[in-house]
């Protein structure tokens, strides 16, 4: 019975160790200290005002060496915001980057590459 019990314990082990993971901010481009909304996927609450976070993001994706076509800043309804899109190049893992601000707090949104 302990036998069958450690082989099952095992096999929970190796099923989580496998289970993919979720976007984290260390394996994404944005500003240290960001947070991943609980609520969106993909999307991240800077740590940072604007300017900063759109900045961190650029050099982040240039450091990279991904090919994104960056565009704006510009302003929609009172939102300001940045994109980086694919330039069909295909070299990113996304097909958009946004950061955008809103009602004071800073955004960050990947939009995943369909497979």
């Amino acid at each position: 019975m302990l036998h069958a019990a450690r082989w099952l314990a095992l096999a929970g082990l190796i099923a989580l160790g496998a289970a993919p993971r979720a976007a984290q901010a260390d394996d994404l481009p944005v500003p240290r200290g960001s947070r991943a909304d609980r609520e969106l996927p993909d999307t991240f609450v800077s740590s940072h005002g604007f300017r900063e976070t759109v900045e961190a993001v650029d050099k982040q994706l240039a450091g990279r060496g991904l090919a994104l076509e960056k565009v704006g800043p510009y302003r929609v309804r009172g939102v300001e915001i940045v994109r980086w899109l694919d330039d069909g190049t295909r070299s990113s893992p996304w097909r958009a980057v946004h950061v955008w601000r809103a009602d004071g707090k800073t955004w960050i949104s990947f939009v995943k590459r369909n497979p």
